[in-house]
């Protein structure tokens, strides 16, 4: 019994250090930071409790965007997340900022936190929310938005997403704030120029003598030989 409970620790403390060096060391560096200090491990223990079921539970969303709101846990989320218990879940959620896609209010999160991206974003937002609200987008909502997505931050608002899981402040986010101004403008169909008739201008078309021109000239052409016959006799 023994040897066998010895071979069972073995086998565990190998298996262990074959996660541990599938780790990086920025994501063990990162975590050691943050759980050395007391916010960021307050802010990081619903996190690790959460974010285990693989579907994307609000609890789980919630816990993220907490943790993202520390200077520390930004750095941790920023990182490859391959030392953390839920690093699956969070890719399949979409709740790692450097994701080729990420959640929607993660990405206000992080244009937040960047000085250049704030800028823009809160001047969008002050001119141009209300409008957006209403499906409305005016050229300069569309500049503004332009600006906010061209920032190195705010890019990811160009194809950013949301769960299904209770996410109403997303897809207001997403849907409402800056739909109006991220979707793609309809395509104008060319006009395509054709031979008919009905298209030659009316001051080019071959417009019909007057009636009475035509009768006019016909009477002069018939009677003018008639009079120069009778007048031949008359002398």
């Amino acid at each position: 019994f023994r040897m066998r409970w010895s071979l069972v620790v073995s086998s565990l403390f190998v298996l262990s250090l074959a996660q541990e060096e599938e780790y990086s060391a920025e994501c063990k560096n990162a975590l050691a930071a943050c759980e050395s200090d007391l916010e960021c491990g307050n802010r990081l223990a619903p996190l690790m409790a959460a974010c285990t079921t693989g579907t994307c539970q609000p609890q789980c969303r919630m816990a993220v965007l907490n943790v993202y709101q520390n200077r520390l846990g930004r750095a941790l989320l920023r990182s490859d997340a391959s030392c953390l218990p839920g690093r699956e879940e969070l890719k399949t959620c979409n709740f790692l900022p450097l994701g080729a896609t990420v959640h929607c209010s993660l990405v206000k999160l992080s244009c937040e936190a960047d000085l250049e991206c704030n800028s823009a974003w809160e001047a969008f937002v002050s001119e141009c929310e209300a409008e957006s609200k209403k499906g409305v987008c005016p050229a300069r909502c569309g500049t503004l938005l332009s600006s906010v997505t061209s920032s190195q931050n705010g890019a990811a608002f160009a194809s950013c997403t949301c769960t299904d899981k209770e996410d109403q402040l997303c897809e207001h986010l997403k849907d409402n704030v800056i739909g109006s101004c991220s979707k793609p403008s309809p395509p104008v169909s060319p006009s395509i120029p054709t031979n008919s008739i009905t298209d030659v201008p009316a001051s080019s078309r071959i417009q019909p003598e007057h009636p009475d021109d035509v009768s006019s000239s016909a009477l002069l052409s018939i009677t003018l030989p008639t009079v120069l016959l009778l007048i031949q006799r008359l002398l």
